[in-house]
């Protein structure tokens, strides 16, 4: 019995169904990547930190991130400005001083990860209701 089978979504390259075909599927592939970068521990800690001021030196975000070791903190920052989302000025300066900011992008961002937040805030709040 050779049924054809063309009401099934077209899989794009990523392996999600195509959202030409199923217009209520939206493909999050495109996430993938920034997920990776801010869900590592202390990524969101840090753009935060750094977005609440205009710059922030190593030394002051090592104070702020006192349970982060300097290694840890110098990884993170090397992250965040490969993903551009932090951008790294360094001072011809003695000694050297090095200062770090939001970029655009990181701004964009951190502003979105505010509406990310306060949904789940209300999730949260409405998951307790129900638990009780």
């Amino acid at each position: 019995m050779n049924l054809p089978i063309s009401n099934l979504p077209i899989e794009n390259a990523c392996g999600c169904a195509d959202t030409e075909a199923v217009e209520s599927i939206e493909c999050m592939c495109p996430a993938t990547g920034l997920v990776q970068i801010v869900g590592r521990k202390y990524a969101l800690r840090l753009l935060t930190v750094i977005g609440e001021r205009q710059s922030i030196r190593f030394n002051d975000l090592k104070g702020v991130m006192d349970d982060m070791s300097s290694s840890t903190l110098t990884i993170r920052l090397a992250e965040l400005e490969r993903a551009a989302l932090i951008e790294r000025r360094t001072f011809s300066e003695t000694p050297p001083r090095v200062e770090y900011n939001l970029t655009t992008e990181g701004r964009k961002l951190r502003q979105s990860l505010f509406t990310l937040s306060k949904y789940a805030s209300r999730k949260s709040d409405v998951s307790k209701h129900l638990a009780e």
